[in-house]
């Protein structure tokens, strides 16, 4: 039988979540759907000196948000709390349960070994050995001899514990090199040689086994979870080779890994801040859908497939995430840099948004609203966001809607000269004695006051406008009047009556 699928997203909680690790993330959580199987999310805070709890609240709620739902991991907002068989799901709260002993074991068995080397002595061995225009290689190469390998130091004085890596004449290398084929690049291979014995748990206190690192971490974390597909960014690719020995020695069963490549700004520069928000939750605040996110996300170095065809047309980009799940496949991610690109996020989103029913709206724009939103019935809401659901984004939505929350307090002095002519003002009077604003009714009664008053609809709307909201912007007109309703409608127009 073939052996489930299970992939894991693992940030490090060392600052926002960047929208990059979403888009990995989001090809674990699209593969593990595609195959009825497992997504983990995990939480690797070993970087004692830049890992915070605020931190990890705001990856769990960037993942929420995106609506990238995880099968284990934590609980939101519980560090002691967590749904699988595997937690805990934080790395630090597994250090005495699982990564010690492990350390152990491979030092019991000659696998693994400690060092006594100092930060100060390593400096100096690393800048002689560099002043010979050749990198450091501890123990290796110039630095020959002088690590710990062979030197059998015992726990009485503080040390470090490194993996005795191979050295090139090892059996289960190939041909000299640590190598696999990559999901997504094709055959990888490291000469052996080329790796030095790297530190898998950093020093303690004297006779204690100090806190175990990434690369260690990793591997122990993700064959106690049973991952079977390792997907990342490609800037682990170093990181592979190191995990690779760790497996081999420890004896177990290596997943697959492939290494997606990186996300560059439109101009082909390394992504930041001048292209456009990076952190996931920054996307939020700016109203966008997390259905756009997914999609804008995936379509960077994926290009699904139809029928062994491309989409042809921009119409035919606009995947549901059924459809994404159903025609993911690793053979159709590219092996190059996607260029992010704003103006399409901006579309699709808009797109989206003309597309979702109301109902499917209403709580993403909730969090652009004010409490008051949250008292109001359902078929206003409806006229509300129907009314305003041309919009870009959910926030330029509710920019559209804040007239319905306060009254104008100053007027755009040139709409004012332009619309609120002599001629109007019986017109507003008229509009002030209506009291029905079913649309019908104000069809009906708006018709029978532009023909009394010599008016064309657009000449009394833009007036309206201008009196009920500061600006000729609103949403139509009808809506307009009856989200207000009569009496504030009436109550604005006594100043210009």
């Amino acid at each position: 039988m073939s052996r489930p699928i299970v992939t894991r997203f693992a940030p490090s909680p060392t600052g926002m979540l960047h929208i990059g690790g979403v888009r990995t993330a989001l090809f674990c959580w699209l593969f593990a759907r595609k195959h009825g199987g497992r997504f983990i999310l995990r939480i690797e805070d070993t970087d004692l000196s830049r890992s915070t709890d605020d931190n990890i609240r705001i990856i769990e709620e960037g993942m929420a948000w995106c609506g990238l739902t995880w099968d284990e991991g934590p609980v939101p907002g519980d560090p002691t709390a967590w749904i699988g068989e595997h937690g805990p799901y934080r790395q630090m709260q597994r250090m005495e349960s699982h990564y010690k002993p492990a350390v152990e074991k491979l030092l019991s068995e000659g696998k693994a070994y400690r060092c006594r080397c100092t930060k100060e002595d390593l400096d100096a061995r690393r800048a002689t050995v560099e002043a010979k225009g050749v990198p450091f290689q501890y123990g290796r190469g110039h630095d020959a001899g002088n690590g710990c390998r062979h030197k059998q130091h015992d726990a009485s004085e503080p040390f470090a514990v490194r993996l005795a890596m191979p050295e090139g004449h090892e059996t289960w290398l190939d041909e000299g090199a640590i190598a696999w084929t990559d999901l997504i690049k094709g055959r990888l291979a490291f000469p052996a040689e080329s790796l030095d014995d790297w530190i898998i748990a950093r020093t303690g206190e004297k006779g204690q086994i100090g806190v175990p690192t990434y690369n260690f971490c990793v591997v122990v974390d993700d064959t106690g979870m049973n991952v079977s597909h390792v997907l990342r960014g490609d800037d682990h690719v170093s990181n592979t080779p190191k995990q690779l020995a760790l497996y081999h020695a420890m004896g177990f069963e290596q997943p697959q890994f492939g290494h997606v490549p990186m996300i560059l700004g439109k101009d082909g520069a390394k992504l930041s801040k001048r292209h456009g928000a990076t952190s996931i939750t920054e996307y939020q605040e700016m109203g966008f859908l997390p259905a756009a996110v997914r999609l804008a996300l995936a379509r960077l170095s994926w290009t699904p497939k139809v029928d062994g065809q491309a989409p042809e047309s921009a119409e035919e980009e606009l995947l549901t995430d059924a459809q994404m799940i159903e025609l993911f496949d690793l053979k159709d991610i590219q092996k190059s840099p996607a260029r992010f690109d704003m103006d399409k996020l901006v579309w699709m989103n808009q797109k989206l948004i003309q597309r979702a029913s109301w109902q499917e709206l209403e709580p993403h724009l909730a969090h652009f609203m004010p409490d008051a939103w949250k008292n109001k019935s359902e078929d206003w809401k409806r006229v509300a966001i129907q009314a305003t659901q041309k919009g870009k984004s959910l926030k330029e939505m509710a920019q559209a809607l804040a007239f319905c929350w306060q009254a104008p307090e100053s007027f755009d002095e040139k709409a004012v000269e332009k619309f609120m002519t002599a001629a109007v003002k019986p017109a507003l009077r008229e509009v002030a004695s209506l009291h029905d604003y079913e649309h019908d009714a104000l069809q009906t009664a708006f018709n029978g006051i532009l023909e009394t008053q010599g008016l064309k609809l657009k000449d009394l709307a833009q007036a309206l406008r201008v009196a009920l909201c500061g600006q000729p912007v609103s949403p139509p007109i009808f809506d307009t009047l009856w989200l207000l309703g009569v009496e504030e409608v009436r109550t604005r127009l006594q100043r210009w009556l």
